[in-house]
């Protein structure tokens, strides 16, 4: 047996606006605090950029100090409970460490208009929950009380609850909870391979998933959006059609999230070790417009292709399967979609089209992304095969020169 973290998402019905409010105002509380320790941190940290200081106190601890010092100064932070406030601290302090080691940006302000109100009740003791039936329970939070927790099927897991979030998305506040279980060890032994494309993902064992069909919706998104632009900041019909924005918004965001979730069950279900290719997300999806000097070919159509794989999720999916399969291992891309899963033979010419694969060297015939998954999975088994892996099955080392090419 094992422990494992899974999280399971509630509706919350806080029951009275008083209750609501005081949510609204922990939310911003977190905001605030993020938003003063940034201004406060941000000089020092051009200073150590540019070599005129040390190191900053990135640590927790260390900001936990001076956030209790500010508490003691501020009033209305007084008025609110301490721990979920804090806890926002924990994600800037993490932040601003990997600004330290170049990995990332200085963290950005957060706003009212385009951060979702958010906090963090950050351990059992923050909290309470009660199960009163299989389709409700019951949330105690710090200085507003209980509220009520829906979801369709109910509560999934007997688990001890570690951790909640909450979080408003536009339209009702939603809760995360994170149960800690002891489950049975995975076994690992099944390797699959999985090639990630725009709006579909391919599995080495011929299997396609395909995201539902979004173009109605997003184009209902577009129409609302140059609503906007042309309307009066401030003015009743924009805030009309802003509500209309975000509940489309919302319903590409949760169809999308809905399909990544049973995809990768799926996926899971099949396997205990999956191969995906370690893809620049950031790199991939820069920008084709170059500059007045050099100006980029094809923008708009980069552009297109762009949202696409933006639309796909590819870091989600990843995200899902590193938690839902026993383990998940990362190759190399390169070549992935030329090479010949049968021969081994590489060449951009064995990709006669976007879905068609014929190798010119054996003639080996397939859907050119089950070729790629197969690649993939290929390399992930020569990985494991070089860590000692127990698995049987490796892949054999494949003697091509001495072929006779077809044709």
């Amino acid at each position: 047996m094992t422990k494992e973290i899974r999280t399971v998402e509630f509706v919350v019905l806080p029951a009275s606006k008083a209750k609501a409010t005081k949510m609204f105002q922990i939310a911003g509380a977190c905001r605030y605090v993020w938003n003063h320790f940034r201004e406060r941190n941000l000089a020092d940290y051009q200073a150590f950029k540019n070599g005129q200081a040390g190191r900053l106190q990135t640590s927790y601890f260390s900001l936990g100090v001076e956030f209790t010092k500010l508490r003691h100064e501020t009033d209305w932070l007084k008025e609110l409970p301490a721990n979920p406030i804090k806890h926002t601290l924990k994600y800037f302090a993490d932040a601003l460490g990997e600004a330290m080691k170049g990995k990332k940006k200085f963290p950005k302000p957060r706003s009212r208009n385009r951060h979702a109100p958010s906090f963090t009740l950050p351990s059992k003791e923050n909290f309470a929950i009660k199960k009163m039936d299989r389709k409700y329970s019951l949330l105690r939070i710090p200085l507003v009380g209980w509220v009520t927790l829906t979801r369709r099927g109910g509560v999934p897991y007997d688990g001890e609850p570690k951790q909640v979030v909450l979080r408003h998305d536009g339209h009702r506040w939603r809760a995360f909870v994170s149960y800690e279980l002891e489950v049975e060890k995975r076994d690992d032994g099944e390797v699959l391979g999985v090639d990630m494309n725009v709006r579909q993902i391919a599995t080495s064992d011929g299997d396609f998933y395909f995201l539902p069909d979004l173009e109605k919706k997003e184009k209902r998104r577009k129409w609302y959006q140059r609503m906007m632009a042309r309307q009066v900041k401030g003015s009743n019909r924009r805030k009309d059609t802003k509500r209309k924005l975000v509940k489309v918004s919302r319903k590409i965001a949760n169809i999308r999230k809905d399909w990544i979730h049973h995809t990768t069950r799926e996926i899971a279900e099949k396997c205990g070790t999956v191969v995906v290719e370690d893809l620049k997300v950031k790199n991939m999806t820069a920008s084709a417009k170059g500059t007045v000097e050099n100006p980029g070919k094809n923008v708009k159509q980069k552009a297109g292709l762009n949202r696409g794989m933006l639309d796909t999720a590819w870091g989600e999916i990843r995200r899902n399967l590193e938690y839902k399969c026993g383990r998940l291992i990362e190759v190399n891309p390169a070549y992935t979609s030329q090479t010949c899963s049968c021969c081994g033979h590489a060449d951009k010419e064995n990709r006669k089209s976007q879905a068609r694969f014929l190798c010119v060297y054996c003639g080996f015939t397939s859907n050119a992304d089950t070729n790629a998954a197969l690649n993939i999975r290929r390399l992930g088994m020569a990985q494991l095969h070089g860590e000692g892996s127990g698995i049987k099955t490796v892949p054999a080392n494949r003697e091509i020169d001495t072929r006779t090419p077809h044709g």
